[in-house]
């Protein structure tokens, strides 16, 4: 669970990055203003979205194809090469 400090407390302790590791709610008159996370944390944070989003699109595409396959929707590997080749040139 983050902490909360106030504006003042924040500004005095930006050269400290230890004081906001876990994130840190920031606030203005007893309400939160900002929220205040490491670097190190909001890029681990990114890198979960992202493989989030690969899976979650990794998933429709298998579904999609599924979905295909059920409707007779196929080509032999060889027609897909042609296809292929023929969207190179």
């Amino acid at each position: 669970m983050p902490d909360t400090m106030s504006q003042k407390t924040a500004r005095e302790g930006l050269s400290n990055p230890e004081l906001f590791e876990g994130g840190v709610y920031v606030t203005k008159n007893g309400v939160a203003e900002l929220f205040v996370q490491t670097a190190a944390e909001r890029q681990i944070e990114e890198a979960e979205r992202l493989r989030e989003r690969q899976s979650n699109a990794l998933l429709k595409l298998v579904m999609k194809a599924k979905q295909e396959v059920a409707e007779g929707k196929t080509v032999s590997p060889d027609v897909a090469l042609q296809r292929l080749r023929a969207a190179r040139k």
